[in-house]
């Protein structure tokens, strides 16, 4: 967990360092001319996996986490490939099992921020708070041992479909922090970072 957490904080590092005078951080934004052409990395963590409760019963080995990148192709739509990975051990008096999962696929984002503003006559900032929905879709890879139960579960692929909504709430003009919920790859909420460039 220490050597995500390291690596994810080395990449922003590194990210805000190329940034040069456009950092991460910096506040005097540019008007936003849509999505079109711009690109969104990003990553963070899940709560809730389908079918084990709201938090699960399991002790955590290594937490839900996911990263994706999107690129601009309309004015509100983004597309790009996303990539999860989570892993839960069970350990009890006579017993020990492992779940892994693996999720792979691409997601698809209508941008909605500026659609509210038209339609509603609102005057959100666009340069601070995008709203949106996506499609997540892709392979769920999932993978059980146990030296008890050798055979209990196959190791299986399926595919899978997922709405979600989202928002980023952009702290300067390429720092974004985010929060998703709905069918996610790996769960029902997912929070994370996102750069912007």
């Amino acid at each position: 967990m220490k050597r995500i957490f390291t690596i994810l904080a080395i990449t922003l590092f590194a990210l805000h360092l190329s940034a040069g005078n456009n950092g991460l951080f910096q506040n005097d934004t540019v008007k936003s001319e849509g999505y079109k052409g711009v690109s969104l990395l990003g990553g963070g963590f899940f709560l809730g996996y389908y079918g084990y409760g709201f938090f699960g019963t399991r002790s955590l080995s290594v937490p839900p986490i996911n990263a994706y990148y999107e690129f601009g192709v309309h004015e509100y739509v983004t597309l790009g490939p996303f990539a999860g990975m989570g892993r839960w051990d069970y350990r009890y008096i006579n017993s020990d099992y492992t779940w892994t999962f693996y999720h792979l696929g691409a997601r698809g984002s209508f941008h909605l921020t500026s659609i509210i503003n038209d339609l509603l006559d609102a005057d959100i900032d666009e340069d601070k708070i995008d709203w949106y929905i996506s499609v997540l879709s892709g392979l769920e890879i999932r993978n059980f041992s146990s030296q008890t139960f050798p055979d209990l579960y196959d190791n299986r692929v399926r595919i899978f479909l997922g709405p979600i909504t989202g928002v980023r709430y952009y702290l300067g003009n390429n720092f974004a922090i985010y929060a998703e919920g709905g069918r996610g790859a790996l769960g029902v909420l997912s929070f994370g970072v996102s750069l912007r460039f």
